[in-house]
């Protein structure tokens, strides 16, 4: 996605970095001028000796602190990198939101995580009775809908999405087969058809293991996603016309038949004026 819209020489966030390897990429072979985000000391120190600026961030942290955070990258970034990260936070609210402030107006901001609706995942969960990554740290699941809805409620507006099968480990099986190496193997190869699969149309969602959005900052607050976020969201507005087009908002995501599986977030829309 950089290299197809020539995405060069920006101010970027690196959002929870980890070791850094992409910030490196960015730099290098981009041009960016990347600023490393982590919570993690041992990540933070790692990004300083590579050159990097670093931010402390800790996406789970109090109302307060996240307010700390927010005001001191405000506006500052050109596009934010979040990969592998919005499945390991428990508020998912936190991470839009601070994405929202720290972009520079239509800023853009792109966003990698797994593909819960990928067959071999459900394949796993019926025969193991588990969730897929059932190591305990993934704390929130993704669909495509699910991440589009949420980055819409949230102040951005998707340009581009590439949903696309990578690999599927043996592990993975080995646990659901409860250790049959033999069986997770022949099963694990047999996904391989995914990479023809996933060229589909109707393949997108199910064949496909990995999904990677690319989205736009808008001129709309973010609202968050449920009820009480929204509420909250809604009554910190106080110009009307900025309140009425975020009204307008989430009416049209309720249009577009994008809150359906949310009966008490749609019967909030509903009965909004």
């Amino acid at each position: 996605m950089l290299t197809q819209r020539g995405l060069r020489n920006l101010r970027c966030l690196d959002l929870c970095c980890g070791n850094a390897e992409f910030a490196e990429i960015l730099r290098d072979r981009f041009g960016m001028q990347v600023t490393c985000a982590d919570y993690a000391p041992v990540h933070l120190e790692h990004a300083r000796r590579l050159g990097f600026d670093i931010l402390e961030v800790d996406l789970d942290a109090d109302a307060p602190a996240l307010e700390r955070t927010i005001n001191a990258v405000r506006e500052q970034f050109d596009l934010i990198v979040s990969l592998a990260t919005i499945e390991h936070v428990f508020d998912s609210n936190n991470v839009f939101a601070l994405c929202y402030h720290a972009l520079k107006p239509n800023g853009l901001f792109l966003v990698n995580t797994p593909n819960i609706s990928f067959v071999a995942y459900r394949m796993y969960s019926a025969f193991s009775g588990n969730r897929p990554f059932d190591e305990g740290h993934h704390i929130r699941f993704w669909t495509y809908r699910f991440l589009r809805t949420n980055l819409f409620l949230n102040g951005f507006d998707v340009q581009q999405e590439a949903r696309r099968f990578y690999a599927l480990s043996d592990v993975v099986f080995q646990r659901a087969f409860r250790g049959r190496t033999m069986l997770a193997s022949m099963v694990t190869r047999a996904f391989c058809i995914c990479e023809i699969l996933q060229h589909f149309p109707f393949g997108k969602e199910l064949f496909t293991d990995q999904l990677t959005v690319l989205a736009r900052k808008a001129a709309i607050p973010p609202l968050g996603f449920g009820v009480p976020s929204v509420q909250c969201a809604l009554a910190e507005i106080s110009d009307a016309d900025m309140r009425s087009r975020a009204v307008a908002r989430i009416k049209q995501a309720y249009v577009r038949g994008w809150l359906t599986e949310f009966p008490y977030l749609t019967s909030f829309v509903k009965e909004l004026k």
